[in-house]
């Protein structure tokens, strides 16, 4: 069972961008809404380019930046903390995180994108 499951994780996100097309199209189907779907769409599709990226990393430059990524998580969680505080509005824990996890798929989307044709002239 697990061996299957690690199997469709492996194959979501080799293609990712068809993973979050696909999604897009299920939550569009389920909620009528595709400002909505698109949201709900990203941020599933999220774990699925940051395995892919990761995985590009590893292929390309052999490392595997997991700390690295992590703490880019916490500082970017923090400035968006510090900036919800300086401008006097009231933290709200859940806003900072959906705002962070929706720029790293826009970040990760953008790595996606440079990393796939470096890649690709690599193997060739």
């Amino acid at each position: 069972m697990v061996a299957y499951f690690g199997t469709i994780i492996a194959v979501l996100s080799t293609v990712p961008f068809l993973t979050f097309f696909i999604l897009f199209l299920l939550f569009r189907k389920w909620t009528g809404q595709a400002t909505r779907s698109t949201k709900r769409a990203a941020d599933y599709s999220t774990v699925l380019f940051l395995i892919a990226v990761i995985a590009l990393l590893d292929y390309i430059f052999n490392m595997i930046p997991f700390w690295e990524t992590l703490l880019a998580y916490i500082i970017t969680f923090a400035i968006v903390l510090t900036i919800q505080w300086r401008r006097e509005e009231e933290i709200v824990i859940i806003r900072a995180v959906r705002f962070v996890w929706r720029l790293s798929f826009v970040m990760l989307t953008v790595a996606y994108l440079l990393l796939v044709p470096m890649a690709i002239l690599i193997k060739l």
